[in-house]
């Protein structure tokens, strides 16, 4: 084999690890959840609804369509987002129904992401019941424990854990095709399941509780929009491969096993460890009990994966302020670790453990937030079809209208949970939802209030040229992001407006951490001198390198020409806080939140490297007024 096929291979099996554990572990409650409601007689019903809901949701609307569109190889319905507006929308395109709908799409999967690691280990480690009934009672302790331990490994990045939770997830998946293969040796006539009549059938014949029924059933699909947004992760084909070989004929074969074991035992519908005694030797569900909930255990990194790589992208787009993020492989920038959210997710998932209890409370709360996911994913992949890979307007609309056929009927169903504890994900995912939007909303107002369309830094090198500013000894080094030039200049007239004066050296700073290069080379860095004093210093420092300020700014003048004593400059790094803006723009209520989210951002001097002793920090209360 050659090495290009190793590697291919290797990705796969990695892919296994992170990115199919929830769907992969959804046999463990979904059918039984389903067969509970509909009853032992609807058994190929219950699994050709599951079978198909599985093909058409995950199978044609994922891996066929959706995962197509990515932005810089990273997915989820941010980066939708950015292929729709830009990597910088502006404030007119964000405060849109589309843009909010995007935004409250990502919130819901982190509600998702709170919600899946929980059920998915207590329903795993509940089976210890089919081994010994006396053993019960450590479920709950020994779930809280492997939910620590899941969330402390966070660090090591999402390839290392690939490449040990892929092998596992082999095996698991192999064990579900023998056991449901098992199965269906002894009940041949469950093939007729696939067959989507019985689907339609065991809908028609359900009437209104039918709603429930799908409600269920939507728990065989809950991973799907953390496959799309753990695509950074490995990439596309990797994840499709793994799909088509291994993950979709296994949860075939397993669906159809517990049917056939429902159609031969009919009482085994009640049973909520169904899915455990499709091993009929008692003696080895110990060693299944213990695979299982090492599986789920994997399964729940699909979603924590996801919910970092959401977090990325949304301080990117500005919807977040600045954290601490680490990338964890220098292969792929979307492979990232956040601290503050994992912990964030850690408490929740234990609180949600400690307060549901049972795995079964838990799948009632579980897949509200997913489905409205999937349907805003749904509306903004069709967005970006239109209106940026030219898909024609008619097909567009008939491509929506055939996608929300399947999500709407989900979310719909998914609704009649909101009593059962629905409401505790759709909680997270506002709460979330509203701080996204908040902060956007912030930063707008705040970069309207610095008058950044009549800032440049032509407009300040002729200001520096013409006399009218008193200059003094002495340099500063203002320090912004590439994509903000106009902010910087911005900053520094109104450092000249406070103070009347600027150094006779200014320099601006601007750095770029890259999508495509781990580290930049050593001739990254570029230097453009403009008049007055003016010079601009461009430095690419890779995604994978914590920019060093003092360092780049030694080769500048080094290298680059730059005229500067660094033993004399200072860095200016400016901080805005909204101290008042009238009503109507923002209520009182979010400018208190916008000024806590400022307060926490990481502050420059933590990741730039800059000396206190010559550092500046602005801190400018700004007054909006009604004209922006």
């Amino acid at each position: 084999m050659s090495a290009g096929k190793n590697t291919r291979a290797a990705l796969a099996l990695a892919a296994l690890g992170v990115v199919f554990g929830d769907i992969g572990t959804s046999p463990l409650y979904a059918f039984q959840t389903a067969i509970a409601i509909a009853g032992a007689d609807a058994a190929l019903g219950v699994a050709s609804l599951v079978l198909w809901t599985l093909f058409l949701v995950v199978a044609v609307k994922y891996v066929m369509l959706v995962m197509r569109a990515d932005y810089n190889g990273s997915g989820g319905i941010l980066a939708l987002m950015a292929l729709a507006f830009g990597a910088r929308p502006s404030p007119k395109v964000d405060r849109g129904f589309l843009a909010v709908l995007m935004v409250f799409g990502a919130a819901l999967l982190f509600g998702d992401g709170a919600i899946t690691p929980a059920v998915s280990v207590l329903s795993a480690v509940e089976g210890l019941e089919t081994v010994n009934a006396g053993w019960g009672r450590f479920a709950l302790p020994l779930a809280v424990g492997i939910l620590a331990a899941l969330f402390l490994s966070q660090g090591f990045g999402t390839k290392r854990l690939g490449g040990l939770f892929g092998p596992v997830m082999l095996v698991w998946f192999a064990v579900l095709a023998v056991l449901g293969v098992w199965q269906v040796v002894l009940e041949p006539g469950v093939l007729v399941a696939l067959s989507p009549l019985y689907a339609a059938e065991v809908l028609w014949n359900g009437g209104w509780g039918a709603w429930a029924l799908v409600g269920a059933v939507v728990l065989a699909v809950t991973g799907a929009e953390a496959l799309y947004a753990d695509l950074g992760h490995f990439g596309r084909d990797p994840i499709v491969r793994a799909w088509r070989w291994v993950v979709f004929p296994s949860l075939v074969l397993n669906y159809l096993g517990q049917a056939a074991l429902v159609r031969r035992m009919p009482e085994a519908a009640l049973d909520s460890n169904l899915f455990f005694l499709l091993l009929p030797d008692p003696s080895l569900r110990a060693a299944l009990v213990a695979l299982a909930t090492l599986a789920t255990v994997i399964a729940s990194q699909a979603l924590i994966s996801g919910v970092f790589s959401l977090a990325s992208q949304a301080m990117d787009l500005g919807y977040l302020p600045r954290l601490y993020v680490k990338h964890t492989d220098v292969e792929s920038r979307g492979q990232v670790f956040i601290p503050v959210v994992n912990a964030v997710l850690a408490f929740l998932c234990i609180m949600l453990v400690l307060g549901f209890r049972t795995g079964d409370a838990l799948a009632g709360a579980y897949g509200i937030a997913v489905t409205g996911a999937m349907a805003s994913t749904s509306v903004a992949f069709v967005y970006v079809m239109v209106a940026r890979r030219g898909l024609a307007p008619w097909k567009g609309g008939l491509l929506l209208a055939g996608l929300l056929c399947l999500d709407l009927p989900l979310f719909g169903a998914c609704l009649t949970k909101i009593a059962d504890g629905g409401i505790v994900p759709l909680a997270i995912a506002g709460l979330v939802g509203t701080m996204l939007l908040v902060w956007r909303k912030g930063r707008d107002l705040v970069r309207q209030a610095l008058d950044l369309p009549s800032a440049s830094l032509e407009k300040l090198e002729g200001v520096l040229t013409d006399g009218s500013t008193m200059r003094i000894p002495g340099a500063q080094v203002f320090v912004v992001r590439l994509l903000e030039p106009a902010y910087a200049a911005a900053r520094i007239f109104e450092q000249r407006r406070r103070t009347h004066a600027l150094p006779e050296t200014v320099v601006v700073l601007l750095l770029d951490s890259s999508w495509a290069k781990p580290f930049a080379p050593a001739d990254n860095i570029r230097v453009q001198k403009m008049r007055g004093g003016l010079s601009v210093v461009t430095a690419d420092h890779g995604y994978m390198a914590e920019p060093d300020v003092p360092l780049i700014m030694r080769r500048a003048v080094e290298e680059g020409g730059l005229e500067l004593d660094q033993r004399e400059c200072f860095y200016i790094i400016a901080q805005e806080l909204l101290m008042t803006a009238p009503r109507k723009l923002m209520r009182r209520w979010e400018r208190m939140l916008f000024d806590f989210l400022a307060r926490n951002t990481l502050p420059g001097p933590d990741y730039l490297g800059i000396p206190v002793e010559r550092l500046i920090v602005y801190n400018w209360m700004l007054r909006i007024n009604a004209g922006g």
